[in-house]
Formats: C-alpha cells, sequence, structure tokens
C-alpha cells in the first residue's frame, strides 16, 4: 500500500472521522465556552482547529497525488 492508498483508506475510516470530528466539537466547545476574559483558550481552540485542517488537507493532497500523477502521464 503506497501513500495515496493509505491516506485514501484513511480518510474513508469510519473511527478516523468519528476522532476528527470529536476533536472538532472539543474545540469549537471550548471556543463556545470560553469567558470574555479567556482570550488564550480561544486562540489555543484556534489554532487546534487549523491543525486538524492541515492534517485533513495533507491527507487528502496524499490521496489525490495518484490521481494527479496519473493526468501526468495522459497529457506528456
Amino acid at each position: 500500500m503506497d501513500k495515496s492508498q493509505w491516506a485514501e483508506h484513511l480518510l474513508r475510516d469510519e473511527g478516523f472521522q468519528a476522532m476528527m470530528e470529536e476533536l472538532r466539537s472539543v474545540e469549537l466547545s471550548r471556543f463556545a465556552m470560553s469567558a470574555a476574559s479567556e482570550a488564550n483558550v480561544r486562540e489555543d481552540a484556534y489554532h487546534q482547529l487549523r491543525a486538524l485542517e492541515k492534517i485533513e488537507a495533507y491527507l487528502e493532497g496524499l490521496s489525490a497525488q495518484k490521481l494527479i500523477d496519473e493526468k501526468r502521464l495522459k497529457i506528456l
């Protein structure tokens, strides 16, 4: 199994999807439940959410790489 297949498999995995959704939900709750004076909590939640997005984007990029390579070969 190459990286592209691994990433595609992981993105389709129900356990992985549930974990990512739970992590997102935790951070959104931290953000929503923070007091007005807790800007650092909101900033931390924001950075955690961005990190989760980066992980998903990286996996999506790996997953798409095989298709990109195949299309590039067709053009040449």
